[in-house]
């Protein structure tokens, strides 16, 4: 098996973390980020509405995780 070098981990410690837009909290294993279908942002799960549909979806599609301003914005609603 192989070992990660020390130059590896110095790499991936200096990748910025992703953060929720609204609050500001950073991912971590116990906060996960979900990404906005329409604007492409990330959210924790406490800011994100999952299980969208909307009119101009086709019965195929799958259902989309968005954020509120899309919701209002693209006329998303509740399954």
């Amino acid at each position: 098996m192989a070992k990660m070098t020390m130059e590896a981990k110095k790499r991936l410690s200096e990748l910025p973390r992703a953060s929720c837009l609204k609050c500001g909290s950073s991912r971590s294993y116990l906060n996960p980020m979900a990404v906005c279908f329409e604007c492409g942002n990330k959210f924790c799960f406490n800011h994100i509405f999952g299980g969208q549909v909307n009119s101009e979806m086709a019965e195929n599609n799958v259902i989309r995780d968005v954020c509120g301003d899309c919701r209002e914005k693209f006329g998303y609603r509740s399954l």
